[in-house]
Formats: structure tokens, C-alpha cells, sequence
């Protein structure tokens, strides 16, 4: 028997974030490896995630802990989650040193 599969989805906020730091990096920091970098992280997190999206810590902070959010760290950012029947929800994409249950 096979495992089920999840589909995975960002939300319109999470997409908002993916394209600020993939803007950041390619037009402030002119990083385009860097770039490079996190949509391939991202879309190994994604993978992940339809196969297994128990495998990250629930989040332990403030609101984010509070809503139920799990916790996914990938190169130096931390995507926010959330596991709803067949469905995970990518609801926020934060560097790892910013404060994201105070930016909830």
C-alpha cells in the first residue's frame, strides 16, 4: 500500500513572501545562485511535504503555535504550514532569524 499523497498549495501571502525574497536576492543582494537556491529548497520542501507533511516540528511559538502551525526550515528560511484533511497549506515563507510569531 502506497503512502497518500498530499497536495500542497501556497497561499496568496506565501506566494507574496516567495517573490519578495526571490526579488531581494536577485535585485538587492544580485544573487541569483542565492535565488536559485531557495526555489530549489522550496520545491524540495514541497515534495516533502505531499509525501509526509508529519515530519516537521509543530511550531512552538506565540500565534504561530497558537493556530496550529507547523514548522518547515529549509536553507535559511522557515516556511509556516498548516495540514488540513489531504491539503497542506504553505501560509508564510520567513528568513529563519526573523521573529515570525510576532509577524503572524
Amino acid at each position: 500500500m502506497s503512502a497518500m499523497a498530499y497536495d500542497v498549495i501556497y497561499t496568496r501571502t506565501a506566494e507574496r513572501d516567495k517573490e519578495r525574497i526571490v526579488a531581494y536576492l536577485l535585485y538587492e543582494r544580485e544573487n541569483p545562485r542565492g535565488a536559485q537556491r531557495i526555489l530549489a529548497g522550496l520545491d524540495h520542501l514541497v515534495e516533502n511535504l505531499s509525501r509526509m507533511p508529519e515530519m516537521y516540528p509543530n511550531a512552538a511559538d506565540g500565534r504561530a503555535a497558537e493556530a496550529g502551525y507547523r514548522r518547515a526550515g529549509f536553507a535559511s528560511y522557515v516556511a509556516l504550514y498548516r495540514i488540513a484533511g489531504d491539503m497542506v497549506e504553505i501560509d508564510r515563507i520567513f528568513h529563519a532569524k526573523q521573529d515570525y510569531a510576532r509577524l503572524l
